[in-house]
């Protein structure tokens, strides 16, 4: 601690008490300071050749670099500086490589100059090197001129809320340096449509495009990275015509060229994804509502040290300066020709989801093209399917008039519910409502029974309602109804013949019953 500087006030402090004769002990104990730095202070003060009352009327940078504390125990280069220091570039740049320390460097050092500086030494005038070289440069952001981006390295995630599967959304944070307005929406995946559907997402946020926008080096912003000239994706190209403005790919390696976003995903970090972090999300549309609750807060929270938020900033001097928004957004489309099959359903293979095409077209060659949101058939250059795009895996989206005709009755057969055989069933009699009934109710799961119910109705094409009205009539006399049962009574005729209701429910009467008074 010998080397502490300390404020103004306590050296003034210091030297009255020196004056007076206090003991350094005594000093250090008043002042609250080490008596290795009362000690220090002591010794410089005699030697300034000064008296007391002279340093105290002396201003106080005068006294400050009279009584500097930073020569005291500084390091004199002596002769081994001489062969260290034009050594000194060459280990800074090896301390860049994978794996070297310091100690490292020293000790190869030391195998050549045996002589030479221990390692604490070294270590000084290497890091006062390395220090002596490090500049950041204070970049000036002109309003409207530039969007930053970049996705954050953790995702966000929803809930799927059948199989309470965690589904990992990757996070778009997107920047505009000048006022710092931030905006971020979690997204399916990381794939190209994904990435333009969320660039659009931020324009429209902004309320307008600034002159350029500027990504590192990620495969879906560029083609070939370099230095002077980066190649872009075609579809980042199209992207950027369709909004008229500028591409910017920052230098391979050097994520500080777009250091502006890379601390606003800090910020995000902090700002949304602490506070929801305890939350559950079953879908992504509740998830972005949220990210964006909790920016448009970050954004209108007064900035420290200023009197404004980013979000006035933005209003008051960026808005006016950016370009108006295209009438649409641009679309980023996958295009997949095919033949139809005879299942009539085509497959996006990153989704392994199914979608209709008009049965009339099974056998034909046809293309399917599909974005973020919509899902396009075309036979011939002419639409006969749209759908909206799903992301259920392995389910089917349809279209009820792409299908057959028998195909579509089945489909219904298989929609019934209970009450729809319930009103079947009572067209017929009320016998037969009453024996559907207790078919429903004799299985587990009401709808086991659909497919005997459906039995029982269809019946009517081969006899007439008055016969099923019987026969079920007659079923329901017994203990349980079955459709194979009301059918056999129809085969076997018993529906004509008469049936005395009491005969089923007495027993017959003989000699060996007891009754009550057996058990007087």
């Amino acid at each position: 601690m010998a080397n502490k500087q300390i404020s103004m006030l306590r050296t003034r402090q210091l030297i009255q008490l020196l004056e007076r004769g206090v003991s350094q002990r005594k000093i250090s104990l008043q002042l609250r300071m080490s008596r290795n730095i009362v000690s220090t202070y002591a010794v410089r003060i005699r030697e300034s050749g000064k008296s007391y009352q002279e340093l105290l009327a002396l201003d106080d940078a005068t006294l400050s670099f009279l009584l500097s504390m930073s020569s005291v125990h500084e390091a004199v280069p002596d002769e081994r500086f001489s062969s260290l220091e034009p050594l000194l570039p060459g280990y800074a740049k090896e301390l860049k490589r994978t794996g070297v320390t310091k100690l490292l460097l020293w000790e190869e050092y030391r195998t050549d100059y045996s002589e030479g500086y221990g390692y604490t030494q070294f270590k000084h005038y290497l890091n006062r090197y390395i220090k002596g070289k490090k500049y950041s440069y204070h970049h000036v952001h002109i309003p409207g001129q530039e969007m930053q981006v970049d996705f954050a390295g953790d995702y966000l995630y929803i809930t799927d809320k059948g199989t309470g599967e965690q589904i990992a959304c990757p996070v778009l944070v997107c920047t505009l340096p000048y006022s710092g307005q931030t905006f971020a929406i979690g997204l399916r995946d990381a794939r190209q449509e994904s990435f333009y559907y969320g660039l659009n997402k931020s324009l429209e946020y902004f309320g307008g495009v600034t002159e350029s926008v500027k990504s590192d080096n990620m495969r879906q912003w560029v083609k070939r990275a370099d230095r002077y000239e980066p190649t872009f994706n075609d579809a980042t190209v199209q992207w950027a015509i369709h909004y008229q403005t500028n591409l910017i790919a920052t230098r391979p390696g050097k994520p500080t060229d777009k250091g502006h976003v890379e601390s606003h995903v800090n910020i995000v970090y902090r700002r949304v994804y602490a506070r929801m972090r305890n939350e559950v999300f079953y879908s992504l549309q509740a998830l972005n509502s949220k990210i964006l609750e909790l920016l448009d807060k970050h954004n209108n929270e007064i900035m420290q040290g200023r009197s404004y938020s980013r979000n006035q900033r933005f209003i008051q001097e960026e808005i006016p300066l950016l370009k108006p928004l295209p009438q649409n957004p641009f679309v980023f489309k996958y295009r997949k020709d095919f033949t139809v099959n005879s299942t009539y359903y085509v497959q996006i293979t990153h989704d392994q989801h199914f979608y209709s095409v008009p049965h009339q077209y099974v056998g034909q060659k046809a293309t399917l093209i599909y974005d973020y949101e919509n899902v396009e058939i075309y036979v011939s250059l002419e639409r006969v399917a749209y759908h909206r795009r799903s992301y259920i895996t392995g389910d089917y989206t349809t279209i009820e008039e792409h299908l057959p005709e028998r195909h579509r009755a089945y489909k219904r057969s298989q929609e019934y519910n209970a009450a729809y055989y319930l009103r079947q069933a009572l067209r017929i009699g009320p016998s037969t409502k009453e024996a559907v009934q207790r078919v429903l109710s004799s299985n587990i799961f009401i709808q086991q029974g659909y497919r005997s119910c459906m039995g029982i109705i269809s019946l009517t094409k081969k006899y007439p309602a008055e016969r099923i009205e019987a026969a079920c009539n007659r079923a329901c006399q017994g203990s349980a109804v079955t459709y194979t049962m009301i059918k056999l009574i129809l085969e076997k005729k018993l529906d004509t013949i008469t049936v005395q209701n009491n005969n089923l429910k007495k027993l017959p009467e003989h000699d060996n019953i007891r009754g009550a008074s057996a058990y007087n």
